[in-house]
């Protein structure tokens, strides 16, 4: 199936009595009504000119400076907004997550915005049904699923719209500037649910500040400027022009690209006040070098003369591999390295020296001298992909990846440096962000936001608690009854012997004492819970959860035996 946008089929503007309603020479565009001062109205091109085709499969980044005409672009792709020239063409189904609050009633709660979403989308209620289990794993909001949208976060919304999305699998999707909210750990989630989406030959328009994500994400990048395609290509030097552009808000600052004869282009900007003249990539003993031994010490050198008079320069450097992919970079600011104020004519040099810690491969490096803490703050002379240089194997072992990082290995037939002190009246915290997993020897699954789930028949814990008494163990927790179940019978033990039962049927704190005959000194004790009710939601036909459930967990806290709570 082909995805054919932006089809060149130019028609008048709705309202063609105005001059500036005429369609330019091809291309898609959308004019909005401008009001200024004295009440005149006008035209004002949001999008225009844009003239794309783009085959099934393949990745868009769209990239450009607040107000280029980003989100109105892909509003018209998605089908909310009508051009007012030109047409948009789209086979296919297309997802659009353009607007976190965009089709979801606040009143309702979060399963029935769910129903909803389906709806809109032509989907059948059923799907939601036989699928919720995975929309809830991958959401991983718990009760507020069940509870109105209104008390929901904005990072809670997108985790609710993604996890639509890992059953949807439309044919287009469009994000915009989303995986911006949310916590790291839900961002990963979302990175290899779209990765897998390209890999299964989907496409996908992507707006993102974040450089990084449009090259890992993307095969192509559209520069938008003023509602119009400034530049199109490959991801990594449409960055470096939008780097440029950043940097050339100011009049005076020029842009140029240049293309060298092996087809590397490189883009070069500033104000000229002050410029990079000579540089070099050396050896340790001074000689010019175009390939490196990996971890061998390197000097990046370059000179810079002054045109004009210029306070406190920074002069930085920036490494990328062959994909554009930013892989270090630092500055005289960072490194504490304070300049003083050059007159016109003067000249200076810099020169870092740092180890080629790189993995095997082609790199290049970019220079660039500014003001402040990068070039955003007063460009004077950025010079991108300005050298290339090959990093060859001679790491003492073999690895992968762009970092060569150090590494030695131990070996032990005893659990050290994993185990952890419990001290009293401390909680042990099972949320996402919690300190749980440090504890958890077995039994669990993967902690969800404010809790996390026993996996299995049975759970343990290891907890080297302060010497010197007993223990009291609290437990806030609360549990999954499968249909028929009056409560959830638990078994907490300490080595060979129970500590005590617990029937869990409702949320609660469970105690269990731990005498100090079963306290190995200051040593490590495995605290076990047995869940013979342990079920999977598929199994008793709510959802196709396959995990097999019993207990969740919130806090743990022990206390010492005769002290307070």
């Amino acid at each position: 199936m082909l995805l054919d946008l932006f089809r060149a089929t130019p028609r008048a503007h709705p309202t063609t009595t105005r001059e500036s309603a005429q369609p330019n020479a091809g291309g898609c565009g959308l004019a909005v009504q401008a009001t200024n001062v004295g009440k005149q109205y006008g035209d004002f091109w949001a999008v225009r000119g844009v003239n794309l085709s783009i085959a099934k499969g393949v990745s868009i980044g769209i990239i450009g400076l607040n107000g280029a005409g980003k989100s109105t672009l892909l509003q018209m792709i998605a089908g909310t907004l009508t051009p007012s020239e030109g047409t948009v063409m789209v086979s296919g189904r297309v997802l659009a997550l353009l607007d976190l609050g965009a089709g979801f009633n606040d009143d309702f709660t979060g399963l029935e915005n769910l129903y909803l979403s389906a709806s809109i989308l032509g989907l059948p209620r059923s799907l939601i049904d036989g699928h919720l289990g995975e929309i809830e794993e991958f959401a991983e909001i718990g009760a507020f699923l069940r509870q109105p949208m209104r008390t929901y976060s904005s990072g809670m919304r997108v985790r609710l719209a993604f996890a639509l999305l890992t059953q949807v699998r439309p044919d287009l999707m469009i994000i915009d500037e989303v995986l911006s909210v949310g916590d790291a750990y839900f961002a990963h989630k979302c990175a290899r649910l779209l990765r897998q989406f390209r890999e299964e030959g989907r496409s996908l328009f992507f707006v993102s500040h974040d450089p990084n994500a449009v090259k890992t994400f993307c095969d192509y990048a559209i520069l938008l400027d003023r509602g119009m395609v400034v530049r199109e290509g490959v991801p990594s030097d449409v960055l470096d022009y939008y780097n440029a552009l950043i940097a050339a808000k100011e009049r005076e600052h020029e842009i140029r690209v240049t293309e060298t004869t092996g087809g590397q282009r490189q883009t070069r900007s500033g104000n000229g006040r002050a410029t990079l003249e000579r540089f070099d990539l050396l050896d340790a003993a001074g000689r010019s070098v175009r390939a490196v031994l990996c971890g061998a010490t390197v000097r990046i050198a370059c000179a810079v003369e002054f045109r004009q008079n210029v306070a406190a320069p920074t002069v930085g450097f920036l490494i990328r591999d062959r994909l554009g992919n930013d892989v270090f970079g630092t500055n005289t600011l960072n490194l504490g390295l304070a300049t003083r104020t050059y007159a016109a004519g003067e000249s200076m040099e810099v020169a870092f020296s740092l180890p080629a810690n790189l993995g095997p491969g082609n790199y290049s490096i970019t220079l660039a001298i500014h003001a402040g803490t990068d070039h955003r703050e007063g460009n004077y002379d950025w010079c991108d992909n300005l050298l290339a240089f090959t990093v060859v194997p001679h790491w003492p072992f073999a690895f992968t990846g762009v970092a060569a990082l150090g590494t030695t290995v131990e070996v032990s037939d005893q659990v050290r440096l994993l185990t952890r002190d419990c001290q009293w009246n401390q909680p042990i915290d099972f949320s996402d962000t919690g300190n749980a997993q440090r504890f958890q020897v077995g039994g669990w699954c993967v902690p969800e936001r404010g809790h996390c789930w026993t996996q299995g028949r049975e759970s343990r814990l290891a907890v080297r608690l302060p010497a010197g008494s007993g223990a009291r163990l609290i437990a806030d927790v609360f549990p999954f009854l499968p249909p028929g179940s009056a409560a959830q019978q638990v078994q907490v033990g300490c080595g060979k012997s129970v500590l005590a039962e617990w029937a869990i049927a409702r949320p609660m704190l469970a105690e269990a004492e731990i005498p100090v005959a079963l306290r190995s000194g200051t040593g490590e004790s495995i605290l076990w819970w047995r869940l013979p009710g342990a079920a999977s939601p598929v199994s008793v036909g709510i959802s196709n959860d396959a995990r097999v459930l019993a207990l969740a967990f919130r806090r743990i806290a022990f206390h010492p035996l005769g002290g307070s709570r």
